[in-house]
Order: structure tokens, then C-alpha cells, then sequence
């Protein structure tokens, strides 16, 4: 009597496919969660900041107060805010000097009146320990006065600029003035916050 034999082979899966035959290939779980924007405070420092105009301009920021309040400003707006054309301006402001570290300054007081005489040029010597004394008291003697709070320099290209917070009689601002020397900066400075504050 002659048997049968019957042998299976155990059936082996071949790399990349599966033995069962309900299975099939998944795709790796994501994570589908929305991220939001980081807070203003935790973000890189180092990337541009594109609310400040003044950094959009020149890549530098504009100091702390005066970086919130012009936030978002284009620079037109910026400019005819904080660099207004004042109707008296310190111009041409030069020093020699003097002994126990004071200063000769010398300047030019250039007051605009539309329809009331036109352009004055009126030249000023003063004696002063620094610029912002000399600017402050040349100013202060045509009636406006001007007290600094915050004083901030910025050089940008081949000139300066100058960032002032300032106050009188209760009233506050901040004022930007270019020049091509850290003095014309200051003088043109002083002359913006006088008018700010007195117009």
C-alpha cells in the first residue's frame, strides 16, 4: 500500500509585502496641527522687524516708546510726524574751544513766517559745555524751551541720525533729526522738538 505524502511549504513574505492578506500599507502618521506665530517678545531678534519704519529703511531699530508708537507706519506718515519742517530751525551750528572745556558755539536762528516777513536769518553765539546745552539755550531764548527726557544716536551711512523724547509744560513727544555730523543732527533734532512742542 503506497502513501501519500503531501509537504506544505511555510509561505515566507518577500521584503516590502505582508503575509496577511487584509493588510495593507499605512502612510506615516502627521501631526496636523496648526502652529501659530510666536509672540512679538519670544520672536528672533535678528529678524527684520516690519512693523518699524525706521528699520525698513536703514535696518536699524527705532528705540524703545518710539518703536511702538510709529508701529506700523509707512514712511511718509513717519516722517511728517516726527521729522516735521520746523518754522525755526538752528542751521549751521559750529564750536571752537575754550578753556576749562567750555565751547564758543555759533549759529544761525532761521525763522519762517508765511506772510509775515518771509525768511529772518539771525546769527547767535553762545557759550556752552556741549551741543545739547548750546541748542537748548539758543532755543530757549526765542521763547521755546525744551527739556530731553531720552536721547538716542543712530549712524547711519555717512551721516547721523538723532532720536529725542522731549517735554514741556506737560506735553510729550519724540522728534528725529538727520545730519551729516552728530552736531547738525542734534541742532536739527532740537529744532523739530521745539516745534513739536510749541506749534
Amino acid at each position: 500500500m503506497h502513501s501519500t505524502h503531501t509537504t506544505t511549504e511555510p509561505q515566507t513574505a518577500t521584503e516590502g509585502q505582508s503575509i496577511h492578506p487584509l493588510h495593507t500599507a499605512h502612510p506615516p502618521l502627521t501631526d496636523t496641527r496648526t502652529t501659530q506665530p510666536a509672540p512679538f517678545n519670544r520672536r528672533d531678534p535678528l529678524r527684520p522687524c516690519t512693523d518699524d519704519p525706521f528699520r525698513a529703511r536703514f535696518g536699524q531699530n527705532l528705540p524703545a516708546g518710539l518703536r511702538e508708537e510709529a508701529a506700523g507706519m509707512d514712511w511718509r506718515t513717519f516722517t511728517a510726524t516726527y521729522c516735521p519742517t520746523p518754522d525755526l530751525r538752528i542751521e549751521g551750528l559750529s564750536h571752537s574751544p575754550l578753556r576749562d572745556n567750555r565751547r564758543l558755539f555759533s549759529a544761525t536762528l532761521t525763522t519762517s513766517r508765511p506772510g509775515r516777513g518771509g525768511v529772518v536769518h539771525a546769527p547767535r553765539e553762545i557759550i556752552a559745555m556741549g551741543t545739547i546745552s548750546a541748542c537748548t539755550n539758543l532755543l530757549a531764548d526765542a521763547g521755546r524751551r525744551v527739556e530731553i527726557l531720552t536721547f538716542r544716536q543712530r549712524k547711519i551711512f555717512n551721516g547721523t541720525a538723532i532720536f529725542l523724547e522731549v517735554c514741556d509744560n506737560g506735553k510729550r513727544c519724540w522728534v528725529l533729526g538727520f545730519g551729516a555730523t552728530p552736531d547738525s543732527a542734534t541742532a536739527s533734532a532740537m529744532s523739530r522738538a521745539a516745534h513739536r512742542l510749541h506749534r
